[in-house]
């Protein structure tokens, strides 16, 4: 299939574009913050805490590894859109990579980078693949 007629794609490309500076932004907070936070960490040696400030210290690492589990999904999201955004470039946006069916609009509201329609998204699932194409 080739590019959609049905689509304002310039329209989708602003939403992506947009979304992608908003992820890089959040982004490049989590990593500020996570930096801050472990000159903060390193500065409070375990050796010389007591059992609240272990306490405290076990909080921060779990709290670190959250930012860091949350950073790696921005960061997810920001690939998927720089390949929507090359789908777009392509003429390949908005049809789906495992059937070459067109992803509903609705769809492509909500998520402008779906790269599939719901139905291989989760046939996808169903076969163990946990990102989308």
């Amino acid at each position: 299939m080739s590019q959609r007629s049905d689509l304002d794609v310039a329209r989708f490309r602003e939403k992506l574009e947009a979304e992608r500076v908003r992820l890089m932004a959040l982004h490049h907070r989590q990593r500020a913050d996570m930096e801050e936070e472990a000159r903060d960490t390193s500065e409070n040696e375990l050796s010389h805490m007591d059992l609240n400030q272990t306490a405290d210290f076990a909080s921060a690492l779990a709290d670190r590894d959250r930012d860091k589990a949350q950073d790696v999904e921005v960061l997810a999201e920001i690939h998927e859109i720089d390949k929507a955004l090359d789908r777009i470039a392509n003429g390949t946006y908005g049809i789906c990579v495992v059937t070459g069916k067109p992803i509903p609009v609705e769809r492509l509201e909500e998520i402008p980078w779906a790269s599939m329609t719901v139905e291989a998204a989760q046939n996808n699932l169903d076969y163990g693949y946990s990102t989308e194409n």
